[in-house]
């Protein structure tokens, strides 16, 4: 018997409660969708068409990426796989699922992709943001075991049954659920000041990835591959994160300099430090001073962007310089707090160092699709 009941998954005509959020989700950002189509001037049988499209791919890609990496939960029983009642759906299968939809649409209306997926971004972000709640109804998406008497309270931890008793746990999929909602509000403010097409979806893929390569480290239902201390979805976002920076780099091609560059390499020592802290953090913890030593190579590159930038335009920019010493002095804090805890236990630093590389990350790709690029290319928005 459990310490308490379990919350009931079903709502009623047993429809689950995780289905009920997803259709939420769904229609929300239909409804958002509908509303960016008529600002860009697209008739509205393109967002239908597309929706027809995306929502079984989505499903269909989700499935088959959480059965991709938890194919031994399924191996005895195959049948099992089309049970998608009982959770089991991976995010990145969707966006997967998604952009293979946006990209049947746009060759078949005649509309260029990346502005198809302008308008779905906005939406998107939302909808994961309410479909986080039927993961904390199943009790899946959670965190790292909290043993400390004074951490155990909602928001930070929620309790999950493990075997007879009730224990806390991190409350991940609420943390995910808060940075979605500010990576929506990011979007709804920089749709119109983007420069060219396919840079609201940049964003998103951008600020979401940043967020979920910090947050899924703290997760303890992952999946991995290699090894335990490889979560597929960490690596994918990383990855994912520093594509967007390479790509607003790449596209300032004709004003490569070494202002330039600085960011692209800063953005890369960002994965380093978020990768040395995951490996210290699961069971090399001689790792530390390795991690130190990456961090301070960030906050090294942060001050060479600020000395280039004022060399190269002549003055000072407190607009550029301003973010960049905010994230500055985050990481100067981390290495005065980081003294002495070598052989600490550094569960939440290593997060907290994550965080000051992926805001820095964040502010690369900032840097490079704003303050670093040409004025020119504001024409180039369709």
């Amino acid at each position: 018997m459990l310490s308490r009941p379990l919350i009931e998954r079903t709502a009623f005509l047993g429809i689950s409660w995780y289905a009920i959020l997803i259709v939420a989700g769904i229609v929300l950002a239909l409804l958002l969708c509908s509303r960016e189509a008529r600002r860009e001037r697209l008739p509205q049988d393109l967002l239908v068409d597309f929706l027809l499209y995306a929502i079984p791919l989505g499903i269909v890609g989700a499935r088959l990426y959480y059965v991709a990496f938890r194919f031994n939960v399924f191996a005895e029983d195959p049948l099992s796989i089309f049970n998608i009642r009982e959770g089991g759906l991976a995010i990145y299968g969707a966006v997967i699922g998604g952009l293979i939809a946006a990209r049947i649409v746009s060759r078949k209306h005649g509309v260029p992709m990346l502005k198809l997926l302008d308008i779905a971004a906005p939406g998107l972000v939302l909808a994961q943001g309410i479909g986080r709640w039927g993961n904390y109804i199943n009790m899946e998406a959670y965190g790292l075991r909290i043993a400390e008497e004074t951490l155990q309270f909602f928001p930070f931890a929620v309790e999950i049954p493990v075997g007879d008793v009730w224990y806390w746990h991190m409350a991940t999929f609420f943390y995910e659920f808060c940075w979605d909602m500010l990576v929506f509000v990011l979007l709804l403010a920089v749709r119109s000041r983007c420069r060219r097409t396919g840079d609201v979806f940049c964003w998103y893929l951008l600020a979401y990835c940043a967020g979920r390569t910090v947050i899924e480290g703290l997760r303890n239902d992952s999946l991995t591959f290699i090894s335990e201390f490889v979560r597929i979805s960490q690596v994918l976002s990383a990855l994912a994160a520093l594509a967007v920076v390479v790509y607003f780099f790449v596209r300032i091609r004709d004003r490569i300099s070494a202002v330039t560059v600085l960011p692209l390499v800063s953005a890369v020592l960002c994965l380093v430090t978020t990768f040395l802290g995951e490996f210290e953090r699961g069971a090399y913890s001689f790792l530390f001073l390795y991690s130190q030593i990456s961090l301070g190579a960030l906050l090294a590159t942060q001050i060479a962007i600020i000395v280039l930038w004022t060399l190269d335009s002549r003055h000072f920019d407190a607009l550029t310089a301003a973010p960049l010493m905010l994230c500055g002095a985050f990481i100067v804090g981390l290495l005065v707090a980081g003294a002495g805890r070598a052989n600490a236990d550094n569960t939440y630093y290593v997060s907290l160092r994550q965080c000051a590389a992926m805001l820095q990350l964040i502010l690369c790709g900032w840097l490079l699709c704003y303050r670093f690029c040409p004025m020119g290319v504001e024409s180039e928005r369709d």
